[in-house]
C-alpha cells in the first residue's frame, strides 16, 4: 500500500476509533484537541496528496457494505474541500480546551468529543466517497451526529427543539438523496459515482430529488429553518464546523454530480438560480434584525450560501448555452467563495465564541463597551465582518468580485434578452445584499463592541486565553492571505477547475482581479502601521450628548434601533411590528415610562412550517392507534411492507 491510500483510509478510519474511545473513557481535553489536530494534518495530507492526480482504494470483500464493496477517491475536487476541512479542525482544536472550561457544568464532554470526532469524519468520509452507498452512509454519520452536537445542552428546551428541527431537516434531506440514488442506479446500474452522468433527460428526476436534498442541507431558503435555531444552540466550534464546513460539504456533492456530472437540465438550473437568489437577500434581510450574536451569523451564512448556488447555477446555466469562459469565472467565484466563506465564517463564530466566554451572553441587548476589554477579540470579529461585507483586501472581496465579473459578463453575453434581463436583475439583488450586510455587521460590532457596557458582566469581560486567541489569529491570518495573494494562489485552482470539466484557467480571467486591490491592500496596510504606532498615545475626547448630560447606557444606540429603519422598509418581508406600552398617570403629557418592543415575523414559520408540523402532529396521533401492543399485528405489518417493497422493485427493475 502506497502512503497516498493510507491517507485516505486514516482520514476515516482515526476519528471513528477516536469516536469510541472518548465515548469508553473519559476523555482529556488536550487530549483530544491534540487528537483532532492530528486529524486536521491527515486532511492536509489528503489535499495534498490527491491535488493533481487521482488517488483510489477499495476495502477487501469481508468490509463490503451489504454487495457493495467500500470505495474511497481522492481527487482534484474532493482534496480543495479537505483542504477547508483541515484549517478549520485545526483552528477548532486549538480554541476547544480552554473554551469547554466556561461549560464544563452544562455538557457531558465524553459526549460532546464523542460525536464530534464522528462529525469530522463523516464530513471526510463523503468527500472521500466513491460510491453511492459509502456516501449516504457517511453523509448519516455526519448528520447525525452534528445533531447530538446541537443538543450538547440537553436539559435547555431550545436545544431539543433546535435539534427536532435538524433532525427532521436532515431526514428529509436524507430520504430525497437516497431517491435520487436509487434512481441512478436503476439507470446506470452502478452505484460508482464515475459511471454516473446527467447529461441525458432519463437522469433528470434524480437530479431533481439529489438537488433538493443538497439545499436542504446547504440551508437553501426556503428550506433554510434549521438554520437560525441550530447555530446558537451548538457550542462556537461545533458551530464553525457546521457554517464554515458541514454546508460546503452539500456543496461539493452538488458540484460533484452537476458539474462534473455534466447536468444538461436548464428548468432545474433556472429554479436553482432563484432560489439561491432569493436566498441571499432574504437571509441578510433577516439577520440584520437579530439581536443573538449566533443566530445572526447564522442568517448570514443562508446569505452567503445562496450567493454560493448563484455561481454554481450560473456556471451550469453558461456551460448549458456553450459558454465555456463565463462558465469558468462563475464557477472560480463560487470556488473561492466556498472556500473565504468557511475561513471568515469559522472566524466569527470563534469570536462569537469568544465573547460567550468572557461575557457570559450573546444577547446584544446586554453587550457593548467590549472593544476595550477584549480588543484582539474585537479586531478579529472586525476582520471577518469586513472579509464577509467584501471590504478589500480580504478574500471576501476577491470571491465576491468573480461573482460580479460573472454576472455582468451574463448580462452581455447570454443569448436571450429574458436570460441577460434576470442577470442583471440579479445583480441588483447582490448589490442590495452588499449593503445590507454592511449595515447588518456595522449594527453587530457597534452594539457589541462599541460604546458603554449594559451590564456588568459586559464590563467585568477580559480578553479570552492565549488558545483561543491563537485560532482566531490563524482564521484572520489565513483571510488576509488568501484575499491580498489571490493572484498568486488562482493557478492552483486550475487542477480543480479542469477536473470539474471547466475550461483551464486564461490569462484574461487572471488579470480580472482590479489592480487597485493591490492599492487599497497598501493604504490599509499602511494604516495598520500608522495605528500600531500611535497605539499608546493618550487621547482625550467626550462623547457628544446632545444637551442631555452625563450620558448612561440606555441613551446608547441598541440592536433593535440600529435596524428599524431598514425594517420599516422591508415591512412587507418582515411583518415588522412595534409594541409601544406607556405608563403614568399623565401618560399623555407625563409619561414615567416608555417601552418599545419590535418584532418581526417569519411567514414560512407561521403559514408554512408551523401548520405542516401541527398536521403531522395529528396525523402521527392518528396512526399511534395502529400500535395495539400485539406482535402479531407488528408481524403483519412487516410482511405487508415486505410485499409492498417487493412488488415496488419488481415494478423498476
Amino acid at each position: 500500500m502506497t502512503l497516498f491510500p493510507g491517507v485516505l483510509i486514516a482520514s476515516c478510519a482515526l476519528p471513528a476509533l477516536l469516536a469510541i474511545v472518548s465515548l469508553i473513557r473519559r476523555p482529556n481535553h488536550k487530549a483530544c484537541a491534540v487528537a483532532l489536530l492530528a486529524f486536521g494534518i491527515i486532511c492536509l495530507s489528503v489535499a495534498g496528496s490527491t491535488w493533481r492526480q487521482t488517488v483510489l482504494w477499495q476495502a477487501p470483500d469481508w468490509l463490503a457494505i451489504g454487495m457493495v464493496p467500500v470505495q474511497l477517491t481522492g481527487d482534484p475536487l474532493s482534496a480543495f474541500f479537505m483542504l477547508l476541512l483541515a484549517t478549520v479542525c485545526i483552528c477548532c482544536a486549538i480554541y476547544s480546551p480552554d473554551y469547554l472550561e466556561h461549560l464544563k457544568d452544562r455538557i457531558s464532554h465524553r459526549f460532546y468529543w464523542s460525536a464530534l470526532f464522528a462529525f469530522v469524519g463523516g464530513m471526510a468520509g463523503v468527500l472521500l466517497a466513491g460510491n453511492a452507498v459509502v456516501f449516504i452512509v457517511a453523509w448519516e454519520v455526519m448528520s447525525i451526529a452534528s445533531a447530538l452536537l446541537v443538543l450538547s445542552d440537553f436539559r435547555q428546551q431550545r436545544a431539543q427543539k433546535a435539534a427536532i428541527n435538524y433532525l427532521v431537516a436532515t431526514r428529509v434531506a436524507t430520504a430525497f438523496i437516497s431517491l435520487g440514488f436509487l434512481l441512478m442506479y436503476v439507470r446506470f446500474a452502478d452505484w460508482s459515482f464515475s459511471a454516473w452522468n446527467f447529461s441525458d433527460k432519463s437522469s433528470w428526476p434524480a437530479a431533481a430529488f439529489l438537488m433538493i436534498g443538497f439545499i436542504i442541507k446547504a440551508g437553501i431558503w426556503p428550506f433554510h429553518i434549521w438554520l437560525p435555531y441550530a447555530h446558537p444552540e451548538a457550542p462556537s466550534p461545533v458551530s464553525s464546523l457546521m457554517s464554515g464546513v458541514m454546508v460546503k460539504v452539500a456543496v461539493y456533492a452538488a458540484l460533484r454530480f452537476f458539474v462534473v456530472g455534466q447536468l444538461s437540465c436548464q428548468p432545474l438550473v433556472y429554479a436553482v438560480f432563484a432560489l439561491a437568489s432569493v436566498s441571499a437577500f432574504w437571509g441578510i434581510l433577516f439577520a440584520i434584525n437579530q439581536r443573538e450574536l449566533k443566530r445572526l451569523l447564522a442568517y448570514s451564512t443562508v446569505e452567503n450560501i445562496g450567493l454560493i448556488f448563484l455561481g454554481l447555477s450560473l456556471s451550469l446555466w453558461a456551460r448549458n448555452v456553450g459558454l465555456d469562459d463565463l462558465a469558468c469565472v462563475a464557477l472560480l467565484g463560487m470556488l473561492l467563495h466556498c472556500f473565504a466563506h468557511g475561513l471568515f465564517k469559522s472566524l466569527l463564530f470563534l469570536s462569537a465564541g469568544c465573547v460567550d466566554y468572557s461575557a457570559h451572553s450573546r444577547d446584544l441587548t446586554l453587550l457593548g463597551g467590549l472593544s476595550k476589554r477584549m480588543p484582539l477579540t474585537t479586531a478579529f470579529f472586525v476582520l471577518g465582518s469586513s472579509a464577509n461585507c467584501a471590504i478589500p483586501p480580504l478574500n471576501g472581496f476577491v470571491s465576491k468580485w468573480y461573482l460580479y465579473q460573472s454576472l455582468l459578463r451574463s448580462a452581455y453575453t447570454l443569448p436571450t434578452l429574458c436570460d441577460r434581463a434576470v442577470c442583471l436583475a440579479a445583480i441588483g439583488v447582490l448589490s442590495a445584499v452588499g449593503a445590507l450586510a454592511v449595515a447588518c455587521f456595522a449594527k453587530a460590532i457597534g452594539v457589541a463592541f462599541l460604546g458603554k457596557a449594559r451590564t456588568s458582566q459586559s464590563g467585568n469581560a477580559k480578553e479570552v486565553p492565549p488558545s483561543m486567541t491563537l485560532a482566531q489569529l490563524l482564521l484572520a491570518s489565513a483571510c488576509l492571505v488568501t484575499g491580498i495573494g489571490a493572484s498568486g494562489l488562482l493557478p492552483f485552482l486550475s487542477p480543480v477547475l479542469t477536473y470539474s470539466r471547466s475550461v483551464v484557467l486564461q490569462t484574461d480571467v487572471l488579470a480580472s482581479l482590479p489592480l487597485c486591490q493591490f492599492a487599497v491592500s497598501f493604504a490599509v496596510l499602511m494604516s495598520a502601521i500608522f495605528a500600531l504606532l500611535l497605539r499608546n498615545r493618550p487621547f482625550k475626547y467626550k462623547t457628544w450628548d446632545c444637551g442631555f448630560g452625563s450620558l448612561s447606557t440606555k441613551t446608547q444606540a441598541t440592536a433593535d434601533s440600529f435596524a428599524q429603519p431598514i425594517a420599516r422598509i422591508f415591512t412587507p418581508v418582515l411583518h415588522h411590528s412595534l409594541t409601544v406600552d406607556i405608563s403614568g398617570r399623565d401618560r399623555r403629557h407625563f409619561p414615567e415610562k416608555i417601552s418599545v418592543e419590535p418584532s418581526i415575523v417569519s411567514l414560512l414559520e407561521t403559514r408554512f412550517y408551523g401548520p405542516a408540523a401541527y398536521g403531522l402532529g395529528k396525523l402521527s396521533q392518528s396512526m399511534a392507534k395502529l400500535q395495539a401492543g400485539s406482535i402479531h399485528l407488528y408481524l403483519l405489518y412487516v410482511c405487508i411492507a415486505l410485499v409492498i417493497l417487493m412488488l415496488v422493485g419488481t415494478a423498476i427493475w
